[in-house]
């Protein structure tokens, strides 16, 4: 994890950074298990993005779990203002004064929202 976290700081210093995992959906024995499971990767791309030095251009958040969590425990996001979308169903927000990175974009992307292009379609508007 803070290897990852070196990384991903030390790119951060040259350009725009991608931290994902696996589209591959693993589900578990049941639903808590899955849902288990999911908390389980959410709570480990918290921590990679608390371990990051640096303030990005923005941040991209795929996936309810996800997006929350990132906002609200790596971020510490407590309010937010959302001036609009960037894609139909995909909020950006400028995060609060209380946060991590004050005024920074935050795109909260629901993980089923958009076709196969979507992402990329965010990334260049953000360019």
């Amino acid at each position: 994890m803070r290897r990852g976290a070196a990384a991903a700081a030390a790119a951060l210093a040259h350009g725009d950074v991608v931290i994902y995992t696996k589209r591959e959906v693993v589900l578990g024995n049941s639903a808590d298990e899955s849902l288990a499971l999911s908390r389980l990767v959410s709570d480990g791309l918290v921590q990679m993005v608390e371990r990051i030095e640096g303030r990005p251009r923005y941040i991209i958040a795929k996936g309810g779990i996800t997006s929350s969590d990132i906002a609200t425990r790596a971020l510490g996001v407590r309010r937010a203002v959302a001036p609009g979308q960037v894609l139909p169903g995909v909020p950006v927000w400028r995060l609060g004064p209380e946060s991590r990175y004050p005024g920074l974009a935050y795109v909260v992307f629901p993980g089923n929202v958009g076709g196969p292009d979507a992402l990329t379609r965010v990334v260049r508007a953000l360019a």
